[in-house]
């Protein structure tokens, strides 16, 4: 197993390393995008419903409509910005991309964003992502939206949404 750190933020007690993954060789290959505590990140799902309510009816019906999940991250600005070309945000030369290309993460090209729950910073030259995280989330089909610089904040911040369109697997682990 593969895992590649993108910057060497630390972060103190308990770390969700949100990672890129490329599921498409023997062994999966994790890109570190950014360390967070539990506080930088969130994963709303909303669901909207309509009522039904005909006039021979006693009781009113829900019906689900639509819903939508969507995974937001904040993490310090990494010096070398790969974090930001493989999330989405700026292209390899670091200036900001708009392209839909760019700001998609596919699970047809076997590629998926995990959230890995750890009770301290591990070292990632060692860790079993799988077995020592506490708890493994896996998206798939995300679409970047929304990314915010805060310059006022020191290192420099930077937050984003990804549209989930795909998968959220709340527990993940790999098949046997």
């Amino acid at each position: 197993m593969s895992i590649t750190e993108t910057n060497d933020n630390e972060v103190e007690g308990s770390c969700v390393a949100v990672m890129h993954v490329d599921d498409s060789g023997t062994d999966p290959e994790r890109t570190v995008l950014a360390l967070a505590t539990k506080d930088d990140l969130s994963v709303p799902i909303d669901e909207d419903n309509e009522d039904y309510n005909p006039g021979s009816q006693r009781r009113t019906r829900r019906y689900r409509t639509n819903n939508t999940v969507d995974l937001e991250v904040q993490t310090a600005i990494a010096p070398e910005l790969e974090a930001l070309e493989l999330v989405g945000i700026a292209d390899e030369e670091g200036k900001v991309t708009f392209a839909k290309s760019d700001r998609e993460i596919l699970e047809e090209d076997d590629e998926y964003v995990e959230l890995a729950y750890f009770d301290h910073q591990p070292d990632f030259e060692s860790v079993d992502v799988v077995e020592d995280s506490e708890l493994l989330s896996r998206f798939a089909d995300l679409e970047l939206t929304s990314p915010e610089f805060d310059p006022s904040e020191t290192p420099v911040q930077v937050s984003w949404t990804w549209w989930v369109e795909g998968g959220y697997w709340i527990n993940w682990a790999p098949e046997a």
